[in-house]
């Protein structure tokens, strides 16, 4: 943060001087899917799980590793409050932050740091951590990193501890205002999947006894994107990855860009169209968006493209299918689970569907384009939330705020 005059009473103050920071530990992969255990350990996989369902806390781990365990290999777990962090590649910049719910050990691509200081806040130190941008901070571009050294040197500005938790009071207010949002938006979602499943049967026992077919078999076009990395730009053509791709949204308020002699290059591979189904197939896995318009755009990696044969399967009623503990069920097997979690093209291809009659599809087609409307103007009230949000959180440690 730009160091600026503070009010009366302010002081700036380096973040070494008041937290304990902490790096992860390599996951014995051993442990991957072990619930038995005695203490959580998450992945940096589990942090964009958590903070992308609009969740502050980090908890309910998928691996649990045993205390004789982290004495035999010497891991300490980082307290309950620790606030969690990537620190290492492109998900640094996706400015995910977590608070541990119970004494945890995280991986080594992941950072913690804890309050050790009586003159800060915890939640001012949240709150203080989520208005930063960690990649300013960090070494390298094409594999940016964070060090401790990096995090000790960032000042922040402190007012009094009365007037902390007076700031945080008015941050955890408009956080409540955003996480209301999501449960309106999560509660759309409910529905349509309650639609789905009265028009087709739960996919699971399948009642209907639908033919259930490998994705590949019905689609025209199974791929993801560049490989190589792309050359960048300030403007131009969209280049969309993950982070881009939410639950039935292609998401533009933080995108990359190439040059059109870039974009020729890649649409050597693949150009998307209008009718695609985009899949997240890096970090958070797993999330769709059609292509519902004639945007143009490329992608990298982390994005697959389906193109359905519109003659066998509905790219809406593909959309929504995915939506399914079926689907999902088949990806959390397929997902390669290695620093983070990854879905390659080859499993993609092997995921079974049901596919019912073209008419029925089309029947739930108008159901989800009826919700669609309503989602958009949810949409909107989301935007202007998360401005207002946004307009709090810069306000917060200028004084602007509180005096």
């Amino acid at each position: 943060m730009k160091r600026k005059e503070l009010p009366e009473e302010w002081e700036w103050k380096k973040l070494g001087e008041l937290l304990e920071i902490k790096s992860g530990y390599g996951f014995p992969e051993r442990y991957q899917g072990k619930t038995d255990g005695d203490v959580p350990f998450f992945k940096v996989s589990d942090l964009a799980r958590a903070v992308d369902s609009g969740s502050c806390h980090l908890e309910n781990s998928n691996n649990y590793v045993t205390n004789d365990e982290c004495k035999k290999l010497g891991y300490k777990a980082l307290k309950k409050g620790t606030i969690v962090f990537a620190k290492i590649g492109m998900a640094i910049r996706l400015n995910r932050r977590a608070i541990l719910k119970q004494d945890s050990l995280i991986d080594n691509n992941m950072m913690g740091v804890l309050n050790k200081s009586t003159l800060l806040d915890d939640l001012f130190l949240y709150y203080f951590l989520r208005s930063l941008k960690f990649e300013d901070y960090s070494r390298g571009t094409t594999a940016p990193s964070l060090r401790k050294s990096d995090i000790d040197q960032i000042q922040i500005p402190l007012p009094p501890i009365n007037s902390q938790q007076q700031i945080v009071a008015i941050l955890n207010k408009a956080e409540a205002t955003q996480r209301l949002q999501a449960e309106a938006d999560a509660l759309m979602q409910q529905l349509v999947q309650s639609v789905y499943i009265s028009i087709f049967g739960d996919p699971v026992s399948n009642p209907q006894g639908w033919d259930i077919v490998s994705l590949e078999s019905v689609c025209k076009k199974i791929t993801d994107g560049e490989h190589v990395t792309p050359k960048r730009t300030q403007s131009g053509i969209y280049l969309l990855s993950a982070r881009n791709i939410k639950d039935h949204e292609i998401d533009l308020s933080d995108v990359d860009y190439i040059d059109q002699d870039e974009y020729n290059r890649i649409s050597k591979r693949i150009i998307p169209q209008k009718g695609d189904v985009l899949i997240s197939c890096s970090g958070s896995v797993g999330r769709v968006s059609q292509v519902t318009d004639d945007m143009k755009f490329q992608m990298v990696r982390s994005v697959a493209l389906i193109r359905p044969d519109n003659q066998k399967l509905d790219s809406t009623y593909l959309e929504y299918t995915f939506d399914t503990n079926y689907l999902k069920a088949q990806i959390a097997q397929s997902v390669n689970q290695s620093s983070q979690a990854n879905l390659f093209q080859n499993k993609i291809r092997k995921l079974r569907i049901p596919v019912p009659p073209m008419h029925l599809q089309k029947i739930f087609v108008d159901v989800a384009v009826r919700k669609g409307r309503i989602s958009e103007k949810q949409r909107l009230n989301s935007t202007k939330t998360q401005t207002l949000y946004n307009s709090l959180l810069s306000k917060a440690f200028t004084g602007e705020l509180v005096p």
